[in-house]
Order: C-alpha cells, then sequence, then structure tokens
C-alpha cells in the first residue's frame, strides 16, 4: 500500500468491499451505531481504496460505512490507499480475528480464499497462521468447518468462549456432532436441538454418545433426556469468579436463561467449576430499568461501569432489551485450584 491519504470522502462514492469475509451484520449493533452516529458524528475513520471513476471501495470499515448511510451522513472521514485484494483480505482478516466478531466458519473462508488466490506466498495452513498471530492447530480446525453441512455452518455462532449466542452452537460442537453421527440429515437435526435448548458443551458431548448408540431414537427425544440430566452450569469470567468468591457479586444478568434456573436451583459456576450457587430469585428486567443496586450486585460496579461491562461483552447496550436477572448466594466454593 502507497500513498495513503486522510480525506472527508462522499458516502454516495463509497462502494462495499467485495472481499468482506462479513456474513451477516446484526441489526440491533447496526442501528445502535447509526444511532450514535447521528449523535457524535463517524469518530473513526474508514479505510477505503479507489475503485475507478472516482469511486472507492471499501478495505476496512463495512459495518461504520453500512450505519453511516443509515444515519444519513453526506461524506464519512476516510483514509485513501492503493491497497491490492491480497492486502484487502489480509486486513480484514487480522482485524476480524483480534475482534473476535467474525464466525470460525467466516474466518476460515477468508484463510480459505487466501490460499487460493496467492498459493505462492501461502503455500501451508502455517504460513497463514504465522501472518495472522494464530496458532496452526487452532486454524485447522476453523478449515475443517467449511466441511460441515451448510445448515450447521449457518448455526455456528461467533467464536466467544464467554457464551454462544441463543440458536447458536459453538464450533467444537459443531465437529463433534458430524464426527460422531454419520447420517447428514440427523447430523442437522442434532445440531438444531442442540440449539434449541443451548447445550452446554460437556453436556452436548454426553447426549451425542447416546444419540451415537441409539440411532433408531429420535434425536428430540435424546437431547430432551440429556438436558434433563445434565448440570447447570453458567459461565462467568476470571474477574466475575473472583467477585463471586469475594461476596461482591451476587446476581448475574444474562441475555437467555436454561429454563431450570429457578429459585432454589443449584448452579455450577465456572471458569472451570470453581463454585456451586444457590439460586434465590429470578427475574426480568429492561437493561433501561436498572439502578445502582442492580449494578452493585453485578460485581461492586457503579451503573456507568456495568453498562460499559455489559458492552464489552455483547457489544451494545440496548435500553429496551428485557433480561434475565439471576439472584443468587454462594453455596460452596470448589476450591482454590479449580481457578488456577
Amino acid at each position: 500500500m502507497t500513498n495513503a491519504q486522510f480525506r472527508s470522502v462522499e458516502l454516495k462514492k463509497i462502494q462495499p468491499n467485495r472481499l468482506n469475509p462479513r456474513l451477516e451484520f446484526g441489526k440491533q449493533a447496526l442501528d445502535e451505531l447509526a444511532d450514535s452516529i447521528r449523535g457524535v458524528g463517524l469518530l473513526e475513520p474508514v479505510i477505503v481504496r479507489p475503485a475507478g471513476d472516482d469511486f472507492y471501495e471499501i478495505v476496512v470499515g463495512e459495518r461504520r460505512y453500512r450505519a453511516a448511510q443509515q444515519a444519513g451522513l453526506d461524506t464519512v472521514p476516510a483514509i485513501v490507499g492503493d491497497y491490492t485484494d491480497q492486502q484487502v483480505l489480509e486486513l480484514n482478516l487480522i482485524e476480524n480475528i483480534q475482534r473476535e466478531d467474525l464466525t470460525v466458519v467466516e474466518k476460515a473462508r477468508v484463510c480459505h480464499d487466501l490460499r487460493e488466490r496467492y498459493p505462492d506466498r501461502y503455500r501451508t495452513w502455517n504460513d497463514i497462521a504465522e501472518r495472522v498471530s494464530v496458532d496452526v492447530e487452532t486454524m485447522k480446525s476453523w478449515v475443517r468447518t467449511l466441511g460441515l453441512p451448510e445448515p450447521i455452518q449457518t448455526l455456528i455462532g461467533p467464536r466467544d468462549i464467554r457464551h454462544t449466542p441463543p440458536g447458536k452452537i459453538d464450533y467444537q460442537t459443531a465437529l463433534h456432532i458430524v464426527e460422531k453421527i454419520k447420517q447428514p440429515e440427523r447430523q442437522v437435526e442434532v445440531a438444531e436441538q442442540f440449539a434449541q435448548h443451548r447445550l452446554p458443551q460437556r453436556a452436548a458431548r454426553q447426549a451425542l454418545q447416546h444419540i451415537a448408540r441409539e440411532p433408531e431414537r429420535p434425536v428430540e427425544q435424546l437431547v430432551r433426556e440429556a438436558v434433563a440430566e445434565a448440570p447447570l452450569y453458567l459461565p462467568f469470567s476470571k474477574v466475575h469468579a473472583d467477585a463471586i468468591v469475594q461476596g461482591t457479586k451476587t446476581q448475574t444478568a444474562r441475555k437467555a436463561k436454561d429454563p431450570r434456573v429457578q429459585p432454589g436451583a443449584i448452579l455450577r459456576a465456572q471458569v472451570t467449576h470453581f463454585a456451586d450457587l444457590e439460586v434465590v430469585d429470578v427475574r426480568r428486567k429492561r437493561l433501561g430499568d436498572f439502578d445502582d443496586e442492580d449494578a452493585k450486585r453485578e460485581g461492586g460496579y457503579t451503573l456507568h461501569e456495568f453498562q460499559q461491562v455489559w458492552r464489552d461483552l455483547h457489544g451494545t447496550w440496548n435500553p429496551d432489551e428485557i433480561v434475565h436477572i439471576v439472584r443468587f448466594r454462594l453455596a460452596r466454593v470448589v476450591g482454590e485450584e479449580s481457578r488456577a
């Protein structure tokens, strides 16, 4: 890339990125970004390259570009440079790997495109892994998702170790399904049932063993049995695990919850399993109705601090979103070694 320049560019002269690895843009997140842009403008410039006849193509920042369109801007701040196709692919891949906002399937497609388009530069998966600072075995596991049935690929959620969105499964579970179940139609049915019931990884692996051993039984029945038998696990970050043990976190707000999470239930709290929690109360509440007491119960935060924590975890703070609040007491600490 040469001759990069910062300038204001008319939005109508910018075209979408034909090489963008992102397959979906969440409507809610896009709406919130558009609202923010209407209020304060586009603070971070997009990166573009010339596309002929005084037009430009997005290199990095397509979500910002779309939100700016939605916000009705006439011009946007932009960095203009002569990027090659290879540089565009690399920049998008590296940016999104760092932000972890693409699914593994989307990342795998970009890695595959890099090898297909530039075989001399990327002769092996290890060449790409070194370029984007990812373990080569991890990258190979990403690429394996490209061989999954397409309906299962669409069920794989973003690669986020903290939670899997409702209606999605993690990519490791998707790979295990195809490894254990040989009939394609049954593979898709299992994946759909796991997504519907939000089955945790450990419970999903146990369920797969039963499904593989009993190919004649209905998948839905086997999954329901697995859900009923599975312990109630609730994941927390290391910071929140410490806050729970110290007694400063006594509730957790969740976008979705297992229907078994009811007063009196015992939850296995985990980074790894570090404590058992007894559910005291479960209620639903708008994020916009959260108060200082809620923020304090979430880990000793101020309301402003908790809003930022929520954004860090979920990307946006939508005051109209209704979430589940689970209040609990610490029933048992499993052991310091479990939190290491």
